[in-house]
């Protein structure tokens, strides 16, 4: 396909234009000064390394493309422009990825932070968000839930809320895996009543709703009080909610669960008195049986 549009997959070629871009890159850095623009050789430098990058790349040699952007963004950090910096540390870590992927997480970081430095929090969100991928596909699940969680909080910096929503919601997922059932419910209420704020997403809502209700009772009887108090928030917050499939669900299962954990505490405390009267007359029967032996040694 390469061929038929014209261009050369001749690996060697490749190759060569990579080490003229660097060799052109190099130049261009040790060049002088042009009085009136000081900072084109610099410019004309990035360019050059992105190229060999490129030319890298197609020759699937990573490390040497990771290398080319990295010095791309550094050069870019120098003039004072994150925002590029950050475009090329984020290559770099995508060639890094294919090799090294531990040490793609540092040029991920770093393209967080300058992206940061310029309020592109949207950006560095769904970058963050790689990463998380990253750890959640790599089974390292605490890890995953604390990159979801950040990047997050980087999308609710440029108000996406519904990206931020998203990571939450992954976030919960785990959570309740990990049977940290409070946690995880806290957040399917969060983004529950914040569906509640748009006509696109309040539909939304009581899924959430019924999700955090599942939770809690996940987690057992001392979480039921906890239950009923979000049930009425979440009434509150939606008054429709109150005659919902999920509503009335979770309702008869609330009440089901109470009256199951009455009887049987019932059942324990008749079993606890039953087993009080046994020993009674255990205790009864030694008394008898101690008086019945005393009472013959005084016979004798």
């Amino acid at each position: 396909m390469a061929e038929m549009m014209g261009v050369s997959t001749n690996t060697k070629e490749w190759l060569k234009k990579a080490e003229h871009h660097l060799q052109n890159a190099e130049r261009q850095i040790m060049s002088h000064v042009i009085p009136n623009a000081p900072n084109i050789k610099f410019e004309d430098a990035t360019l050059a390394y992105q190229r060999a990058a490129e030319a890298y790349r197609v020759c699937e040699k990573w490390q040497e493309a990771c290398d080319a952007y990295a010095k791309a963004a550094d050069i870019q950090v120098k003039l004072g422009c994150p925002e590029e910096a950050a475009s090329y540390a984020s290559e770099a870590a995508e060639t890094m990825v294919k090799v090294n992927p531990a040490d793609a997480i540092t040029f991920y970081r770093n393209a967080i932070s300058l992206l940061c430095e310029v309020g592109k929090f949207g950006t560095a969100g769904r970058i963050q968000r790689k990463l998380a991928v990253w750890y959640e596909e790599d089974r390292n699940f605490d890890e995953a839930i604390d990159q979801f969680r950040q990047a997050s909080d980087y999308y609710l910096g440029d108000n996406m809320i519904n990206q931020s929503d998203l990571c939450l919601l992954k976030c919960a997922y785990y959570q309740g895996l990990m049977e940290e059932f409070e946690d995880a419910a806290e957040i399917y209420a969060t983004v529950g009543m914040r569906c509640l704020d748009s006509n696109l997403t309040k539909f939304n809502a009581r899924e959430h709703f019924l999700r955090c209700g599942l939770l809690y009772m996940a987690g057992g009887p001392h979480m039921h009080n906890k239950l009923k108090r979000k049930l009425m928030d979440f009434k509150t917050g939606d008054a429709s909610f109150a005659f919902s499939r999920e509503c009335l669900f979770l309702e008869i299962q609330d009440a089901f669960d109470e009256k199951q954990r009455a009887y049987k505490q019932e059942q324990e405390r008749v079993k606890a008195e039953h087993e009080a009267e046994e020993r009674e007359k255990i205790e009864a029967k030694r008394r008898a049986r101690a008086e019945a032996k005393e009472a013959t040694k005084k016979g004798r």
